[in-house]
């Protein structure tokens, strides 16, 4: 069985809760990623997506020039442990519909999994099982 902590970025990019919108756009981009931790004191406390900003940037409501990160990331709600099957961290993905989980190892966040990862994953799945 495949474990989470196999498949996960292990490089974790993050930004500071009051920073403003297109500063982790700019993070985002440069680093080829769609996802970043949100920091308060050192402490994570949220998650800013590509997709977070653009279905408020969309709708009208979200100036990335204006809005600091606070007020658009998502509390850190769901995360998975590194030992953690890939199954499970495709079960959560599915049922939650979200792209991207923080990866804990005795409670601190050490990764980040996403949808991308478990892509990987099958797709390494399915070279194994091809004729």
């Amino acid at each position: 069985m495949s474990m989470v902590g196999e498949y996960m970025s292990n490089q974790i990019f993050s930004i500071n809760h009051d920073k403003y919108v297109h500063e982790a756009i700019d993070e985002m981009c440069q680093n080829n990623i769609s996802a970043l931790l949100v920091k308060d004191h050192g402490k994570y406390v949220g998650i800013i997506t590509k997709m977070d900003w653009m279905h408020l940037f969309l709708k009208g409501e979200c100036d990335p020039g204006e809005v600091k990160v606070s007020s658009v990331m998502t509390t850190i709600a769901n995360t998975i442990d590194v030992a953690q099957s890939v199954a499970e961290a495709g079960a959560i993905v599915e049922k939650k519909r979200i792209r991207h989980i923080p990866v804990t190892r005795e409670g601190k966040i050490v990764g980040m999994f996403s949808v991308k990862d478990l892509e990987r994953y099958y797709l390494q799945l399915h070279k194994l099982t091809a004729f």
